[in-house]
């Protein structure tokens, strides 16, 4: 007899990141001789005949769709039972705080990683550590590019410091949208009505977004760009991770006016930026503008991560 293929959920598969997700275990699957029988879920079946029209194209083929609401813990419990492994990439992730798939998947010994960049969501998450371990389950939170390579990027740095580390500073830099879809720029909006985590000289402090612009060199290909404060959750990660005393973490885009619009866009009433439909409907309205600037000045994404010691020796 048989055995069917480990079966893979990917939650919100039918996104630019969920799809990309989707398409990457297709191909690595088929390399290792390991196939995977993977599965979609979502709320729409429209949206997911569309990232599965685009998948065959691609030469993913036979992908399941399993209906979902990530409000809704019945339809989680039916989603992951049975599963071999679930990935979360049902963004933005911007103002929620309940870990449901995450639990649903405990509660199943359901292995589990998601891709959040939320802060509260991702500490909520992290806070089920001893209920993951009591029943079994891995689980790896926030391990996307950034937040997640990041971390990997500021512990190597502090490595190779080769000292105690005082201060770690996280730079991103996308010149447009990076090839993301709207989901991604609608989080970034978000993020403008979310204070921005900093440690300080050991102590956490919550401050306003998109300020303290920084220049940084991102060196030959990218060059020198601007960057302001902006939440991630590498941060609290790295300084209690690492033990360093300050951290921070700055974002910016190209060309410049993008980062003149995120400005602006912290005067609108916090009440609508914090609005997610309203954020979702206006990234997506912005999208042909954007993938217009990005054919003129291309798609580009870049990180630096730079360790401080006390004496200003710095590891990048």
């Amino acid at each position: 007899v048989v055995a069917p293929p480990p079966s893979v959920l990917v939650v919100g598969g039918s996104g630019r990141v969920g799809a990309s997700t989707v398409r990457w275990l297709d191909e690595l699957s088929r390399r290792d001789g390991a196939p995977l029988a993977l599965a979609i879920g979502g709320r729409s079946r429209a949206s997911f005949d569309e990232a599965a029209k685009r998948l065959r194209g691609q030469g993913v083929e036979g992908i399941e769709f399993v209906p979902l609401d990530l409000e809704d813990s019945a339809t989680l419990e039916r989603a992951v039972a049975g599963r071999d492994l679930v990935v979360h990439t049902a963004g933005p992730f911007q103002q929620r705080e309940d870990p449901a798939l995450l639990r649903a998947c405990i509660d199943a010994k359901v292995p589990y990683c998601d891709v959040c960049d939320e802060l509260e969501l991702s500490r909520n998450g992290k806070a089920l550590a001893a209920a993951a371990a009591a029943a079994g389950v891995p689980a790896v939170l926030s391990c996307g590019i950034w937040p997640g390579a990041s971390a990997l990027m500021a512990a190597e740095a502090v490595e190779r410091l080769g000292e105690p580390c005082d201060e770690v500073v996280l730079s991103f830099h996308t010149a447009g949208t990076g090839g993301a879809g709207p989901t991604i720029v609608s989080a970034t909006f978000l993020l403008l009505c979310t204070e921005a985590a900093v440690y300080d000289d050991g102590e956490l402090v919550l401050k306003e977004p998109w300020i303290e612009r920084r220049v940084v060199d991102f060196g030959p290909g990218v060059g020198e760009k601007e960057c302001y404060l902006l939440d991630n959750p590498d941060v609290p990660t790295v300084a209690e991770a690492l033990g360093v005393r300050s951290a921070s973490s700055r974002f910016g885009t190209a060309p410049s006016f993008w980062n003149n619009l995120f400005g602006a866009m912290k005067l609108l009433p916090k009440r609508l930026l914090a609005d997610r439909a309203a954020m979702q409907g206006l990234a997506v309205f912005s999208m042909p503008i954007i993938r217009t600037v990005d054919a003129l000045v291309g798609a580009t994404n870049a990180m630096r991560v730079d360790a401080y010691a006390a004496d200003g020796r710095r590891e990048t």
